[in-house]
């Protein structure tokens, strides 16, 4: 049974050119069976935590980008072997910058995913939005599934935000 955990972090306001992205939220949740728990560390504005409790041999990963208003996908990877991307980041640049983003002291992960608390920083940085983004309210989801797994995913990272031109 899948029970969402949500943590959501203060909002945050990045100017890049001509435009403002305005991150409204991020939200964390896990099974509870493969990951035990995923949350932001207790007084700590840029780092988080997640135990896994149960070896991750292989996983897949889902990024899916819409638009809040017409639910309207933008963007979508599905089921990206997790295990080949450690192996060989470069096979997608995008991803690489945000999994290098998120790292703690440099330390990689392998698979298999072995149990134990690991660490996360910049959930809030992580998301890379290109320049020719158009306006609107999005929201971005990325999602850890397992085979071995039931629930629709072990983890998830969902990213709501806003992208506003100015003069």
């Amino acid at each position: 049974m899948l029970l969402a955990l949500a943590v959501e972090s203060k909002e945050r306001v990045a100017v890049q050119g001509k435009r403002k992205l305005i991150l409204v939220s991020v939200q964390t949740s896990c099974d509870h069976d493969f990951v035990e728990y995923f949350r932001q560390v207790p007084n700590q504005d840029i780092l988080y935590t997640f135990r896994v409790v149960k070896t991750a041999p292989s996983f897949t990963i889902t990024i899916i980008m819409r638009n809040v208003k017409s639910q309207r996908i933008m963007y979508k990877i599905k089921n990206l072997d997790g295990c080949e991307f450690l192996k060989n980041q470069l096979m997608n640049k995008v991803l690489s910058r945000t999994y290098r983003a998120l790292l703690v002291n440099n330390t990689f992960f392998k698979c298999p995913i072995e149990p134990k608390v690991y660490f996360l920083k910049n959930l809030t940085e992580a998301m890379i939005v290109p320049s020719i983004h158009p306006a609107g309210y999005y929201q971005l989801s990325m999602r850890v599934q397992m085979s071995q797994s039931s629930a629709p995913f072990v983890m998830e990272i969902l990213w709501k935000y806003k992208i506003v031109f100015f003069k």
